[in-house]
């Protein structure tokens, strides 16, 4: 009988470790302890799948949606220059360059219905306001038709017309088709002398709104660089070149080299200094709850361990049969190993799949529960972004299993090294 049960000695080992997962021969306290340790490393595994699919959603919205918004890169001239469109023309061959677009840039009040709001006004050309912007642009058909105001999606298209977002037009009480009144600084020295003389105040036209559901609905309004010139006393100039490079992560030094390599006296700025801290945010809190979450996936192998030497404890007499039938030491030792991984399989793929319809539903939950409570979980005054978003990504789930099982596995060590090393003579002298 025991040559034929050695004869089958790695059969056996899977076998005698699923009899001990499965908890057919276990005590009700070890079946307790063993489910308990299954849900914890579950719980943790789709807490950390779900975390980090939100963080990098949150990435991925910063980079597609804030950067798409704002430039990488800015170039400003000392004084405002009349555009080339040659030297426009080289930048955008340029191939460490997307795209390269001349502005007018100039902070203001908005002023409607007795309220006033800082304004951030850019002034771009009516193609670049088109391709930016146009994918969040909101139409109200019925406050067009009420003011008799035509539509169009092109800045320049409607003359002295400004967009706003969707935040501060809610602040100011607007709708498409309303006036609002920019109040900023007057200049009217020329501008090589940059002198101020008093306050200047124009009437705009609201030609639409956009909602990019970002911080950027708050405070930003864009007309047509034209209009922000003339604003500005600096008719038909402008004050500098954005760029939208391939690799924003370089802005920086892709910039410097573009001014040095056509010869531009400007100064450089990148999106780190409006967004720099946004972004290190962004990845600090990834990293603090990933160790968090981390943390828990230990203390749920923990009870892996604790699982398994109350298995080995209640299990000594039938491990010392075992030996005396001629199992070595080391299938022994395999056997809770063994187990062990087939309690972290199990956690894995049910945390895992927990994890993964979690974070597929978390965008639909979110607005339910902030209906719910009636309160507004994500408000861009304070966070970069009104929603939650969410991109799952596979070597993430595959990053947080693995982890999972190498904590398991070393969890296991112990407890299979004092099963192997149990003496049968001791643990049989009254059996």
């Amino acid at each position: 009988m025991s040559l034929t049960f050695l004869s089958n000695g790695s059969f056996n080992q899977y076998w005698l470790a699923w009899r001990f997962f499965s908890g057919s021969t276990n005590s009700s306290l070890v079946k307790f302890i063993s489910r308990i340790s299954i849900a914890g490393l579950s719980l943790a595994i789709a807490l950390l799948v779900l975390v980090l699919s939100v963080m990098n959603g949150f990435e991925k919205e910063f980079r597609d949606r804030i950067l798409q918004l704002a430039p990488h890169a800015t170039l400003w001239f000392d004084a405002p220059t009349e555009p080339s469109h040659l030297l426009l023309k080289r930048l955008n061959n340029d191939p460490a360059i997307k795209v390269a677009q001349y502005f007018v840039e100039f902070k203001g009040l908005a002023i409607a219905n007795n309220t006033m709001q800082p304004l951030l006004v850019k002034g771009l050309s009516d193609d670049t306001a088109d391709r930016i912007f146009k994918k969040f642009l909101e139409f109200d058909t019925e406050s067009i038709s009420a003011s008799k105001t035509p539509h169009r999606d092109s800045v320049q298209e409607q003359q002295k017309g400004i967009l706003i977002g969707s935040s501060l037009a809610k602040k100011l009480s607007l709708s498409v088709g309303d006036s609002i009144r920019l109040m900023l600084l007057s200049n009217s020295s020329g501008p090589q002398l940059q002198l101020l003389d008093g306050v200047k105040s124009q009437s705009f036209r609201v030609m639409n709104i956009f909602k990019t559901n970002t911080e950027i609905d708050h405070h930003l309004g864009v007309m047509n660089i034209h209009d922000a010139a003339t604003l500005l006393n600096y008719p038909g100039l402008i004050q500098g070149i954005d760029l939208q490079l391939h690799d924003l992560f370089n802005a920086r030094a892709i910039a410097y080299q573009t001014a040095v390599n056509f010869e531009l006296p400007v100064r450089v700025s990148d999106w780190t200094h409006s967004f720099g801290n946004l972004y290190a945010a962004i990845k600090l809190s990834r990293e603090l709850v990933v160790l968090l979450i981390a943390s828990i996936i230990a203390v749920a192998c923990f009870n892996v361990f604790v699982t398994l030497g109350m298995v080995v404890k209640q299990k000594s007499k039938a491990i010392a049969i075992l030996r005396t039938i001629g199992m070595k030491r080391h299938q022994i030792a395999g056997i809770f190993v063994l187990q062990g991984l087939m309690i972290t399989a199990f956690a894995c793929l049910l945390g895992s799949v927990s994890g993964v319809l979690l974070a597929f539903n978390i965008p639909a939950i979110v607005p339910y529960i902030e209906s719910l409570l009636q309160l507004e979980l994500l408000n861009t005054d304070i966070y970069p972004i009104n929603y939650l978003p969410v991109d799952i990504k596979a070597t993430d789930v595959l990053f947080v299993c693995l982890m999972a099982s190498a904590m398991s596995l070393m969890a296991t060590i112990f407890p299979a090294l004092r099963a192997s090393r149990i003496m049968p003579a001791k643990a049989l002298r009254y059996f």
